[in-house]
Order: structure tokens, then C-alpha cells, then sequence
């Protein structure tokens, strides 16, 4: 059998033996060298989904024909594959190191030790769940570990449930998650008004958006009417088939959305606590709570806030969303009534969804200076304007100060002084510096872009003061005899002005190299201009020179970038962050 290889007559033959292709596949373009094929089609955007069902007729027959012809082909050198050996190996890179076990007792810094000796296996086991659309039923069990949350330990409901699922179902997840952000925009897949399980977004984005916005309507001599909403239990009601809709709306294509199908269906978990486990109960509904996938298939479910909320201005973080409206001093009556109507289809849309609002966590703000004490019906509840408002962990306060978030952080880091000086005897140095930069430098640098730049000589003071006591303490510099700047030096601990300047040089470089959110991009874009003398430079300048404006982080951006060379804007996160802490002195006043 075959023809010879070597002669002049055998390609020949070989060429006429396999002439039918292209007759075979009239409907498809084909181009042919030897025993190599290459075969596509054309479809618009739109139609993708229905392109990729077409093509996979095509190959069906092509192989039929091959088929009868006494031929094979070689799948492992096919183009088709969905997932790459790279991809893979990026997707195992990127999945954290724990010890954490799913059902299958796997932890995932095993599987990432491994990670050599099993990319090739699981890339094409990946590419077979694809082809299928079928999930391993193992994927589908989860450990339930409940977490404390606040409150009362007695109540369940005070009780976070997070699961913990497969290594390789987590690697699969993150391989698919980058499939589908490369598929869309961000801002289509997630929802502009969304920051939370989306790259180089945070809560301080989100709070940067926020008080932007407050702080130019202020400006503006208006009044801003804000309500906060907190979904209960919102990634356990998630409902499948809806969540399908969704993709079809969004012209995923059919191969990817029957694998989500069946990742979300036929799901099952125990709970573990402290190794006691219960029986394996069937899961209806819901996102998985620490998997990968899960609250990226969230966002998309709910990336239609801003259609519901028409008019208003909305942020989200999770399943936390912040809504509000500007209005003239004199029309708060009637914006508050517009306000209402908002919050009425807000609550409808989320009905819908089979998610629920917990109003008692609900609250109200009149940001603007106004001392009218008024209500807003929200499903029926009344709820009443306050002096401020908890915004991801950030107090905000009607005139836009921050007198009651630095009273709250100085409240918090006060109440570790005794376990910090019990310790200090307990510990060595770089054990007890890494409990002051986990509990202390962490609560004092959250969102300081925000209200940093913003607070009262007095207040800073306060909060410096607290800072160089804890800092001392360290040392156990207990009679004061080294200056602030030579105990920050030899501790190697920022003091607050320099920890403030490298979180707004970094947050200015994020938003610069990697525009995440529309809102944001846009207002910077407002605030640059090129240099005629340099082209490529990127020139800031103030958007708002009045009271309140100029003090909010967009309008901060000529300062901070005056402490950025230009060339630095380009470089990666990590080499952007090693240069400014070098290029910054550790001890500022």
C-alpha cells in the first residue's frame, strides 16, 4: 500500500488520489500542500458562535472522507486545539500556592510543583472538556469551610461559605477566564460601573470614581443623593439558566457556554468543620465561592446595573453597589422621588435575578452640606440620610471630609497597642515588624489615595503620632532619643507622607498602563494634553482649581506626576513599584 516515497510519479498520484477535497468541502475555503490541510470560513461577529457549529460540520465530513479513503489524522498536530501547552502553563503559574485541598486532596502548590510533567496531560485533557462540554464529576464537589464573617458565632448566617474545590478545576477556570476576557472588553463582559474580579481593579478604584464624582458636582453647587445596596447571599443565588442567557446575549460562543452550563449544574459539597464533614448535599444554584470562575461568571450576570439605573450614576464592588443622583439645592424633593423610582426598578431587576436587597444595611447620604433630614422608600422600608456613609471599608462624609474615617482607623490601630507591646517581648524583630505591617501600615495606607492628601494638619499629626509610638515601640526606643526620621531609617518603616506618596504614584501608574474602567480613563484623558516639545509626553494639568475638586485624586494627577519620571510610566507594575521605593526617601515629614 501507499505510494512511493522518494519518486517522481508518487506525489503526483498522491495529489490526484486526494484531488476531491476541495469538492468535498465546496462550502469552505481549502488550501492544500502535501498532506497538510488548511480549512476555514467566513461569518460576521455577530454570528461567531453559529461560524464555529458550521466548521465543526465541515470537519466532521472532512475526517468521514478521509476516513474512506484509508486515511487519519494526527489530532496532536491539529491547530484547532482550544487551549495551548503555554496557556496552560501561564494559567498554572497564576493560581495561588496554598495547602488548601479540595475534594480530590490535591493542594495546589503540588500541582504547581508538577507543573512540568503535567502540561502536556492536561492541555489535552482541558481540550477535551471543551470538545465535550462535559465537566469531571469530581470538579463539581466542594469542601465547604465556613468562615466567620462578624456578630454573633451562634448564627449560621454570620458564617461565609467558601469552597474549596480541585487544583486542576481551578487551573481549567483560569485558562477559560482568559479565553473570555481576550473575547471581549472589559467594560462589555463585566459592566463599566463594576471593580471587583477584574485586572488592576480594586476597591480604591472603585472609591476613586466615587469621590470624583461627588466632589465635581459639589463643585458645581449641587447636591448628590447616594444610596448604598447590599445583596444578601447574592453569589448562593446565582440561577444557571439565566446566567446562560446572558452569555447568548453576549455572543459567546456555544462550545464555551455548554462547558459553563455544566460547570454550574449537578454541583454538589459537604462541610468540613475542623474535620468533622457532613453528607454530600446537592447545590441548586449559586457561583462557587473560591473558585476561580465563579465571581467573573457574577459580574457578567449582573453587568446590566447601569441599564436599570438609567440616569444615575452606580459603582460596584461585588455584590456591593452604590447609586445615587446630583440635583439643584432647591429641587431635593423631587430628585429624591427620582431617586426612589430608581431604587424601585434597581430592586425589580434584582427580583429577577432571584437575588434580594438586605435593607437593613441599606443607607442614605445627601452629600452637599444639606441639614434636611429626610427618608427614602426603598422597597417599601424608610430609610433615613445620615452625616456619612461606609463606602468599601471608607468612611465618606457629607461635606466630603474625613475627620470620621481617620477618627475610625486611629480607633482600630489604638486598640492593637496592647497586643503589639505584648508581643514585642514574645517575638524577634522582623516577626514583629510583620505583624505592624499586616495590622497597622495595612489599615493606615487602605484607600489613601482617597483621603490621604485631604485631611487636616491636626489629623495627620494625630495619625503620625500614633504611627512613630508604634514604631518606637519596635525599636524600643522607650525614652524618645532617636528623631522620627532616624527611627524610621533604622526600622525601615515609611513614615505616613512617604507611604502616601508611593500608593498615589502607584495607583496614578495603574490607571495610565492599564485603563480598566471607561469612567476613569475617560476623566484623565479630559486632564492630558502632548507636549509640542516632546510628542510622546504626556502633559497633566488641573481639571478643577475650586475648593473641593482639586483636592480629590483625579485632580491630584499634575502633583503626583511631578514625582515621576516619564519614562517610568512605561515599565511594568512590579518594576514601576521597586523604582519609586528606591527613588523615595523612608522618611518624609
Amino acid at each position: 500500500m501507499g505510494c512511493v516515497q522518494g519518486s517522481t510519479l508518487g506525489p503526483i498520484l498522491f495529489n490526484i488520489y486526494l484531488g476531491e477535497l476541495r469538492e468535498k468541502l465546496s462550502d469552505a475555503f481549502v488550501l492544500s500542500y502535501a498532506d497538510d490541510s488548511y480549512v476555514g470560513i467566513s461569518c460576521k461577529l455577530k454570528d461567531l458562535s453559529e461560524g464555529i457549529t458550521k466548521l465543526e460540520s465541515i470537519a466532521a465530513r472532512h475526517i468521514a472522507w478521509l476516513t474512506e479513503m484509508g486515511m487519519v489524522i494526527n489530532f496532536s498536530k491539529t491547530d484547532s486545539d482550544f487551549f495551548t501547552e503555554s496557556e496552560i502553563r501561564s494559567a498554572l503559574q497564576q493560581i495561588k500556592s496554598t495547602k488548601a485541598q479540595g475534594h480530590d486532596e490535591i493542594p495546589s502548590n503540588v500541582l504547581k510543583d508538577l507543573s512540568q510533567s503535567v502540561i502536556r496531560p492536561l492541555t489535552r485533557l482541558f481540550n477535551l472538556i471543551i470538545e465535550t462540554g462535559i465537566i469531571p464529576k469530581g470538579w463539581k464537589v466542594s469542601r465547604i469551610v465556613p468562615v466567620f464573617k462578624s456578630g454573633d458565632k451562634t448564627l449560621v448566617s454570620n458564617y461565609r461559605p467558601i469552597s474549596n474545590i480541585s487544583s486542576i478545576s481551578k487551573a481549567f477556570e483560569k485558562a477559560l477566564i482568559t479565553k473570555l476576557q481576550n473575547f471581549l472588553d472589559h467594560d462589555i463582559l463585566f459592566g463599566s460601573h463594576q471593580h471587583s474580579y477584574r485586572p488592576h481593579a480594586s476597591t480604591t478604584t472603585a472609591c476613586v470614581v466615587i469621590q470624583d464624582y461627588v466632589a465635581s458636582e459639589l463643585d458645581r453647587n449641587r447636591l448628590v443623593l447616594m444610596y448604598s445596596a447590599d445583596r444578601s447571599s447574592a453569589f448562593d443565588l446565582l440561577i444557571p439558566n439565566l446566567l446562560v442567557q446572558r452569555l447568548v446575549e453576549l455572543n459567546i460562543p456555544s462550545r464555551w457556554i455548554k462547558c459553563i452550563q455544566n460547570y454550574l449544574t449537578n454541583r454538589s459539597g459537604f462541610v468540613d468543620v475542623t474535620g468533622k464533614v457532613s453528607t454530600l448535599k446537592t447545590i441548586p444554584f449559586g457561583c462557587v465561592q473560591g473558585s476561580v470562575l465563579g465571581p467573573v461568571l457574577f459580574n457578567i450576570y449582573t453587568n446590566q446595573l447601569s441599564i436599570y439605573t438609567q440616569g444615575a450614576f452606580n459603582v460596584s464592588y461585588a455584590d456591593d453597589s452604590y447609586v445615587g443622583i446630583s440635583c439643584e439645592r432647591d429641587n431635593l424633593i423631587t430628585s429624591l422621588n427620582d431617586l426612589k423610582e430608581i431604587a424601585k426598578s434597581y430592586i425589580e431587576w434584582l427580583n429577577g435575578l432571584g437575588m434580594v436587597i438586605n435593607k437593613k444595611k441599606t443607607e442614605l447620604i445627601i452629600f452637599g452640606y444639606s441639614s434636611m433630614k429626610v427618608n427614602l422608600d426603598f422597597g417599601g422600608e424608610k430609610i433615613p440620610n445620615s452625616d456619612n456613609i461606609k463606602i468599601l471599608g471608607v468612611q465618606f462624609q457629607s461635606n466630603l471630609k474625613w475627620s470620621s474615617h481617620v477618627n475610625k482607623v486611629i480607633k482600630k490601630i489604638s486598640s492593637l497597642s496592647y497586643s503589639l507591646r505584648v508581643l514585642n517581648c514574645l517575638l524577634n524583630r522582623k516577626q514583629h515588624k510583620n505583624i505592624i505591617n499586616s495590622h497597622v501600615i495595612s489599615q493606615l495606607s487602605y484607600a489613601l489615595p482617597i483621603w490621604g492628601a485631604n485631611i487636616s494638619h491636626e489629623e495627620n499629626r494625630r495619625l503620625s503620632s500614633l504611627m512613630f509610638k508604634i514604631v518606637r515601640l519596635h525599636y524600643r526606643d522607650f525614652t524618645n532619643i532617636l528623631s522620627n526620621r532616624e527611627i524610621c531609617e533604622l526600622t525601615s518603616i515609611r513614615s505616613l507622607t512617604s507611604i502616601r506618596i508611593l500608593a498615589d504614584c502607584n495607583l496614578l501608574h495603574k490607571f495610565i498602563k492599564f485603563p480598566m474602567n471607561s469612567e476613569i480613563t475617560l476623566r484623565l484623558i479630559q486632564q492630558t494634553s502632548f507636549s509640542a516639545r516632546y510628542p510622546n509626553r504626556l502633559i497633566f494639568f488641573y481639571f478643577s482649581c475650586k475648593k473641593i475638586g482639586k483636592t480629590s485624586f483625579i485632580n491630584r494627577t499634575k502633583k503626583i506626576a511631578e514625582r515621576i519620571p516619564f519614562e517610568w510610566l512605561n515599565l511594568s507594575a512590579f518594576t514601576f513599584k521597586k523604582k519609586m521605593k528606591e527613588s523615595t526617601p523612608i522618611y518624609l515629614p
